[in-house]
């Protein structure tokens, strides 16, 4: 992963460090970094947070906001609610009132319809120190627009967006997930589940199929021939190693062009 250090004078909380295996991933997918991330920010939505009921990619994605907050050390009050709490305790309770059991017949898709009015009060209500901005640059040319949803559960948990989307993209790796799929053990990550969905055109406006190059006609036919080449190599750590180094050998050959 690509580590930018900073003092604590100088920390850009907008700065995104995008990490090796995921640009290793989106490159072996013929993903656009912004597209994939974008769908992720598209199915944060804050109505989830209440609902368990599965959704999916709604679902994937608050978990791995969940999952983030659960495990940052330290955790306080947000601050964003400090003028506006009667306001937001009211919309939360009309949230947890479209979820009661007695609207479970309801698709989910209407659900979180009828929770837009509440959610967009709540935007409306709260400071925003930790999403001034709707927009957050990956580079000079490309950015990525913030829901009024991720950037309430940016502010209620304190956290930058930049947290969430590195917490998402530091989560996936093909060559772990290849390596315990070539030995058949189980492989519990359900934001690289999310992130195959994408892969296969979940939430995307682009089209799936593209134009390949001889260098990935090469690859893809280097990748079919793995699993009998890897067949009597049964650690999983290994095989992740090998694997790794097949992707990230292929990633800096495509980035030559």
């Amino acid at each position: 992963m690509y580590i930018i250090k900073y003092s604590m004078k100088t920390v850009n909380h907008q700065h995104i460090a995008i990490p090796l295996e995921f640009n290793v991933a989106c490159t072996i997918y013929k993903l656009s970094v912004v597209e994939v991330l974008q769908v992720f920010i598209n199915h944060v939505k804050l109505y989830n947070l209440i609902d368990k009921t599965y959704d999916e990619g709604f679902s994937e994605a608050i978990h791995a906001i969940i999952f983030y907050v659960r495990a940052k050390e330290q955790r306080c009050r947000s601050k964003a609610i400090n003028k506006c709490e009667d306001t937001f305790n009211n919309c939360f309770h009309q949230l947890y009132t479209i979820a009661e059991p007695k609207n479970s017949e309801l698709l989910m898709v209407k659900k979180r319809e009828y929770a837009e009015h509440a959610i967009a009060t709540i935007f409306e209500a709260i400071e925003r120190p930790y999403t001034s901005s709707d927009k957050i640059y990956l580079d000079e040319y490309s950015y990525l627009k913030l829901s009024p949803d991720f950037c309430i559960l940016c502010e209620i948990y304190n956290c930058y967006p930049k947290e969430y989307l590195e917490y998402f993209m530091g989560s996936i790796s093909l060559a772990d997930a290849h390596a315990h799929k070539g030995l058949k053990l189980r492989y519990n990550n359900f934001v690289f589940d999310f992130f195959k969905k994408i892969a296969t055109g979940f939430g995307r406006d682009s089209p799936s199929v593209h134009e390949l190059s001889e260098e990935e006609l090469d690859f893809y036919d280097l990748m079919a021939e793995l699993p009998l080449k890897l067949y009597h190599i049964r650690g999983v750590e290994e095989r992740f190693l090998l694997l790794q180094k097949v992707y990230h050998l292929h990633y800096k050959t495509m980035n030559k062009h």
